[in-house]
């Protein structure tokens, strides 16, 4: 009786030490690698390394361990890998908790960079308003010779008098919205005295011209030459005062038409 009770223990043993090595289908803890009791395992920080070879066992939630359970940090900012945010920070880079240096946007929107706002640009000043376009600067455009009006010398001389200088300085206006002109300007007389004394003189009262004009606009000095023709190029056949008056003349003439506007007849403007 008592060999069939000690018979009947053992087997009840060798059944619960079968039912005990057998962990359940649907256990969570298992280890396949265990010499000896492989369920339940235990892993206390949950980071898929078993205690029995976890060298760290208390690593944070998230974090990726190696092998033996310890956290990793491939950017050695101190976040460990998993839960770094910036995995390529630069070395020596301060971060926030989400291992993101400043400027680096971090997908915490808890702790994300905020973006830049839109800087709405201020409207644009308006346009100032066109100069009204002068019957000088029509000639220009129009046929690249200008023929100074109410230009006044000192009578024999090449000195300009003052009652010059509004026509002058409408010219030189002109002449300066276009940098690349390149112009001569002429000097004539009419045919009282003699070639050689009018040739001088057209040339001294082109020279003051231009000398006026360098000087008090912003041209290239370069660009503009002065040349007399004394009476050799008269308008009229000087029948009387006016028509004497007409010979006595300064005219401007450009030298490279091709970089003034083609084709534009200029509208006055109101």
């Amino acid at each position: 009786m008592k060999t069939r009770i000690v018979m009947w223990w053992l087997v009840a043993l060798v059944a619960a030490a079968q039912a005990w090595a057998q962990p359940p289908k649907k256990a969570n803890y298992v280890d396949p690698q265990a010499p000896c009791f492989r369920w339940p395992a235990v892993d206390m920080d949950a980071d898929g390394v078993f205690d029995r070879i976890d060298h760290c066992v208390n690593t944070p939630v998230g974090c990726t361990v190696d092998r033996w359970g310890c956290e990793t940090d491939s950017d050695h900012d101190g976040v460990c890998d998993g839960r770094d945010q910036c995995p390529d920070t630069p070395a020596g880079m301060k971060v926030d908790r989400n291992g993101c240096g400043l400027g680096q946007r971090s997908r915490d929107t808890g702790s994300a960079t905020e973006a830049p706002k839109e800087v709405t640009p201020p409207p644009p000043r308006p346009a100032r308003p066109t100069p009204p376009v002068t019957e000088t600067e029509r000639q220009l455009v129009e046929r690249g010779r200008i023929r100074l009006e109410n230009v006044y010398f000192e009578t024999a001389r090449a000195v300009l008098l003052p009652e010059s200088e509004a026509a002058l300085n409408e010219v030189g206006a002109a002449l300066e919205k276009f940098p690349d002109l390149k112009v001569e300007i002429e000097g004539h007389t009419d045919t009282r005295g003699s070639d050689k004394y009018n040739l001088r003189l057209s040339q001294a009262r082109a020279e003051a011209v231009r000398l006026y004009l360098v000087e008090h606009f912003q041209l290239r000095a370069e660009n503009y030459v002065a040349h007399g023709y004394g009476e050799t190029r008269p308008e009229t056949r000087e029948h009387n005062d006016e028509e004497l008056l007409r010979n006595r003349r300064v005219e401007l003439r450009v030298l490279n038409p091709e970089v003034l506007p083609r084709n534009v007849k200029v509208e006055e403007g109101k």
